[in-house]
């Protein structure tokens, strides 16, 4: 397989597109391969079936033109950290060798999005560890969490104005879970206004940087760049970006 410059996984079919999309499709704009490996189908969702939620991931990733699209198959709902699971994810990572692994946040409402955070954890350091597994060592040399229920105070906010249609066409790709006629009971998710709280939090963590549309994101560790950020309203071409750095 052909190395991605930037891998995001997703606990289910519309984590990324939600918590990351719109750094995906920046990604993917300026020429970067890019994918997102899905830990599971969401088959046990309240609302759409696997067979709809195919269908629907493959609409969300022609909308974010997405390099690859990997499905893992992990029991929804049972995520856990399986040296089955762990062994696949490592797998994954020494197959596409991206720069930049993206996950979902370890503290979140959901139980699998806390699950596929310590699995992609794992799976990142263990792709790096010669006595585990087969296939040529590789550690991703950034690992950021997204948001994908509960909020966080954000280590980094990306400015994702420019592909921020992009981002909002590839999370309505997912009718059968947000959209008023997807069909199936009302869950937390779903209450017909999903795609205007997700604006809500794009403009709240926009406005945190000067921007209209903004994406929080979370690491461990000290932000690495290549000199003092710029100064809002400058022109991105005349230095080097916190973005470059990344990826």
């Amino acid at each position: 397989m052909e190395p991605l410059e930037v891998l995001a996984f997703s606990a289910h079919p519309d984590d990324a597109e939600i918590g990351c999309g719109g750094a995906l499709a920046i990604a993917a704009r300026r020429g970067l391969r890019v994918g997102v490996a899905d830990l599971t189908e969401g088959e046990r969702a309240s609302r759409g079936t696997p067979a709809s939620r195919a269908t629907e991931r493959g609409a969300a990733t022609r909308t974010l033109q997405l390099s690859e699209r990997i499905a893992l198959g992990l029991p929804d709902g049972e995520i856990g950290r399986s040296r089955e699971a762990v062994a696949m994810v490592v797998e994954v990572i020494r197959d596409t060798r991206p720069r930049t692994v993206l996950a979902p946040n370890g503290v979140d409402r959901h139980p699998d999005h806390e699950a596929a955070a310590r699995l992609v954890r794992q799976g990142c350091f263990e792709a790096g560890v010669g006595s585990i597994g087969s296939g040529a060592l590789h550690r991703p040399a950034h690992q950021f969490s997204y948001m994908a229920h509960s909020p966080f105070d954000p280590s980094f906010v990306v400015d994702i104005s420019e592909v921020w249609d992009k981002k909002k066409a590839a999370v309505a790709c997912y009718r059968s879970q947000f959209c008023p006629d997807g069909g199936g009971p009302a869950t937390a998710l779903f209450d017909g206004d999903f795609l205007e709280l997700l604006e809500v939090r794009a403009r709240w963590f926009g406005a945190m940087i000067g921007a209209r549309q903004g994406e929080p994101y979370l690491c461990r560790g000290p932000v690495p760049l290549p000199g003092l950020p710029d100064p809002p309203g400058r022109d991105a071409s005349e230095a080097p970006s916190l973005e470059y750095s990344m990826w």
